[in-house]
């Protein structure tokens, strides 16, 4: 079989690109080790291809054609401009920024919402909207599209490398058959932040010394209470009252803090889960009978907890909300994945995940919560938040930067077009290739980037 394109992953980025070539013409294979294309609620989130991860590291997955899209919630806004500043993309952003105004013509979404953001009291909030879609696989109608294949519960397994351009992809699927094809022109892997580096460091012999290594994420902690007779007031420092003029009704708004190239993000959140824990557990056990029982053991630690506080709310003791923070983070070489001796269905090893904060974070993350909480300040130190974290906090969802743009071999893992440092037509495109996880929901700029290199790829064949 031969194709023009062949595509790994059917998530933001691959449908995006698949839709986008198709409709220039060009046949598509499209790639992914996905068993469903209709919603198991219960059976999602399990990793299948990560070994060992710390127990506050987290990572989701789908199973479902579509990818993460299914877990993204539908935000919509572009990564900010001072978080790509700050942040050394090797492009400008006048032009993520064309593309994006491209994108959200294409999904009938006001281009405005993707940067919109305003300051009041010198304060800095950012502003984000909904999309009325959630499964991208299903929005676009990809398995309707004539000139797309699909290869559902496949992956790629071995690759057929001439003077640094591929060939051949030999694909597997879970019951051991396998499928050669012949690539017309280029490769590209659309695995997410976790599912790119650990699918070429399988595929490749000639590996990039900065593959893998510097794995950042957008970790999240609640902190603090907040009594109903105080919300009032922190309503008006964390949600206040600005017209957007857009026509058209946002859906959620939050204080943004930044100090060099850190950045914060701080929303009222309803009181704390008392079930994250649990949550832990369910993303990393595989036993879906287990999961069923933990799943419905969840909903009644939350109904029970609800009735609690609104007994509490009786004596005007009810703590209904607390802050939401979430951060970026300073890539590190800490902070990395690598592969192991274990084996996952397809016959390719899994992956051990390191990460933790560095002190670096530590103390960036503290002087920004001092600095946005005002006048009603949370007094916390590295300890306490440290353990706060490791006890309630989230981290898993967004990694990035495992296979990093940069200017040359030494600095990144791709090129500012996205290709692979060494390889002639093998691309890479997902919060991989980011140099720094900002604060912002990555879906949108991973979908806009696979647009851009759309565009190019169009362009030069």
């Amino acid at each position: 079989m031969i194709f023009d394109f062949v595509i790994v992953g059917s998530g933001p980025a691959g449908c995006v690109l698949a839709d986008e070539l198709s409709k220039n013409g060009f046949s598509i294979a499209l790639i992914d080790r996905a068993s469903n294309d209709k919603p198991h609620a219960i059976n999602h989130f399990f990793c299948p291809y990560v070994n060992k991860s710390p127990n506050y590291y987290t990572p989701v997955f789908s199973d479902e054609m579509g990818g993460n899209s299914l877990l993204w919630h539908s935000k919509v806004y572009l990564l900010s401009e001072n978080e790509f500043k700050n942040y050394s993309w090797p492009f400008r952003y006048k032009e993520l920024k064309k593309y994006s105004n491209i994108l959200s013509k294409k999904f009938k979404i006001n281009k405005n919402l993707m940067v919109k953001s305003e300051r009041k009291n010198d304060l800095y909030y950012r502003y984000s909207h909904r999309a009325d879609f959630r499964n991208i696989y299903k929005y676009l109608n990809i398995k309707q599209n004539k000139k797309i294949k699909i290869f559902k519960e496949f992956s790629p397994v071995k690759l057929k490398i001439i003077n640094n351009n591929v060939k051949n992809v030999i694909i597997r699927n879970t019951k051991n058959d396998l499928e050669n094809i012949e690539v017309n022109y280029d490769l590209i892997f659309c695995c997410g932040g976790l599912g790119n580096p650990h699918i070429l460091l399988n595929l490749l012999e000639k590996k990039n010394k900065n593959l893998g290594k510097f794995l950042s994420d957008h970790p999240h902690i609640n902190l603090g209470k907040i009594k109903m007779s105080e919300l009032p007031e922190f309503k008006k420092i964390l949600k206040p009252n600005i017209k957007l003029n857009l026509n058209i009704k946002t859906n959620e708004a939050a204080l943004i803090v930044n100090s060099r190239k850190y950045f914060c993000g701080i929303q009222l959140d309803y009181k704390i889960d008392p079930t994250r824990k649990l949550l832990r557990l369910f993303i990393k056990i595989k036993n879906l009978k287990l999961r069923i029982f933990l799943r419905f053991f969840s909903f009644f630690v939350r109904k029970i907890n609800g009735l609690f506080h609104m007994v509490g709310a009786l004596w005007k003791k009810y703590y209904k909300y607390s802050f939401e923070y979430f951060f970026s983070q300073s890539p590190s070489i800490k902070n990395r994945i690598y592969l192991t001796n274990n084996l996952d269905k397809f016959g390719l090893k899994k992956i051990d995940i390191k990460w933790d904060l560095q002190n670096e974070d530590l103390k960036n993350y503290i002087n920004l919560i001092e600095k946005s909480s005002k006048n009603k300040k949370i007094l916390i130190n590295k300890d306490v938040f440290l353990r706060k974290f490791y006890k309630n906090g989230l981290a898993g969802q967004h990694p990035s930067c495992t296979t990093k743009i940069g200017k040359n071999h030494n600095d990144g893992v791709v090129n500012k077009d996205l290709k692979l440092f060494g390889y002639n037509n093998m691309y890479v495109v997902g919060s991989s290739v980011f140099p720094y996880n900002g604060y912002t929901n990555p879906t949108w700029t991973i979908m806009t980037l696979a647009l851009r290199l759309a565009k190019k790829l169009i362009k030069i064949r």
